[in-house]
């Protein structure tokens, strides 16, 4: 099970990692952190204030960079790398 901190699966130092290691560009990020947090498409254009199709353009990208097929696929292959990233003797990788 996934430990929550602040309501966030990832501590700030992790998502920093993390982007650094997706190298995405800033909407993507902000983009993927919703996600990951579990917004539908329309709750995401709310919160960036930008509209749904504009949302779906920014997910077809990451889907393409990330070489996956949907939402799922993303959050998934997001945390596969996030562990992958981690040393040899990680807490992570148990």
């Amino acid at each position: 099970m996934l430990a929550k901190q602040n309501g966030k699966i990832f501590s700030e130092l992790e998502w920093g990692e993390l982007l650094r290691l997706l190298s995405l560009a800033p909407r993507q990020e902000q983009i993927l952190e919703h996600i990951i947090d579990g917004l539908s498409d329309k709750q995401i254009a709310g919160k960036l204030n930008i509209s749904v199709p504009t949302v779906r353009t920014h997910l077809c990208r990451l889907f393409a960079k990330l070489d996956v097929g949907d939402r799922h696929e993303l959050s998934l292959e997001v945390f596969r790398q996030f562990r992958a990233s981690c040393p040899p003797n990680c807490p992570r990788k148990q």
